[in-house]
């Protein structure tokens, strides 16, 4: 009786694995590869559910870690889908390794790490008198001390929570401690140093979400290879804030951080 109850139980998971395969437009098996992670035409697979429940048209995803470039720095505009980006990635390493059929396009590759190490969402805790920023450092001591070539790391608005002009410098050095130990990882931000650092340290990639300058909308778009703007003014102006306002908070920014800033909104 308890051979033919895991046989049942073994069979009822490859059906429920079967099952969840149709429900998406493609399902592969992505090639093994022994260092590279390369998603083509990848979708997040509870976003695509769900928008495809209301009839919503989700955007694709293409991304690929190597040894040219193992950590991707993903930049650009607020509610232009960094979040969901880093998210699709770890979702999509959890369930090649569980043996599931991934929602991408023949031609991906995966290769499995031992480590799956995470930073999402406010941790701030009562109980053990860590605020949020104190939580966010607590799990990057963690990184710092356990990651390795086997480790892929997701850090989400990394380095927030604290003064920026401290958290920058912090943000930056734990991000070469990470590069340094042969790490993979996806991170998302809004600091300027951090997406210059991909121009001076081997090992690490930009990546932005595209949008639109002309509407002043996220495309939900991928575009690896250079960094993105915050598009904090803009959409600041957009949302009619006052002009006056908006004007004085630009006399106010730091004038390397404008420089940046500029440049970046005008190759976009």
């Amino acid at each position: 009786i308890e051979s033919a109850h895991r046989l049942a139980v073994d069979y009822d998971l490859l059906r429920a694995k079967a099952l969840l395969a149709l429900r998406f437009p493609t399902a592969i098996r992505p090639e093994r590869h022994q260092k590279r992670l390369a998603l083509r035409d990848a979708f997040h697979p509870l976003l695509y559910l769900h928008h495809k429940s209301q009839q919503k048209k989700v955007q694709p995803l293409g991304v690929s870690l190597d040894d040219a470039g193992r950590i991707l720095v993903i930049s650009g505009p607020n509610a232009g889908g960094k979040s969901v980006t880093l998210k699709t990635v770890g979702l999509m390493q959890l369930m090649y390794q569980t043996g599931l059929l991934l929602p991408a396009k023949e031609g991906s590759q995966m290769r499995t790490f031992r480590k799956l190490m995470v930073d999402l969402g406010d941790e701030q805790s009562i109980e053990n008198d860590l605020s949020t920023y104190s939580s966010h450092l607590t799990n990057m001591r963690r990184f710092c001390e356990q990651a390795d070539g086997d480790t892929l790391f997701l850090i989400d608005e990394f380095g927030t929570g604290t003064d920026p002009h401290l958290g920058g410098p912090i943000a930056e050095a734990i991000l070469e401690r990470l590069t340094a130990q042969g790490s993979y990882g996806v991170v998302n931000t809004h600091y300027s140093n951090l997406k210059l650092l991909p121009t001076r340290l081997l090992g690490l990639q930009n990546g932005s979400m595209g949008f639109n300058t002309d509407t002043l909308e996220p495309k939900y778009v991928l575009e690896m290879g250079k960094p993105g703007s915050s598009f904090a003014f803009e959409i600041a102006g957009k949302i009619g804030l006052p002009a006056d306002v908006i004007l004085a908070a630009q006399k106010k920014l730091q004038a390397g951080t404008q420089d940046v800033e500029q440049l970046l909104v005008q190759l976009e």
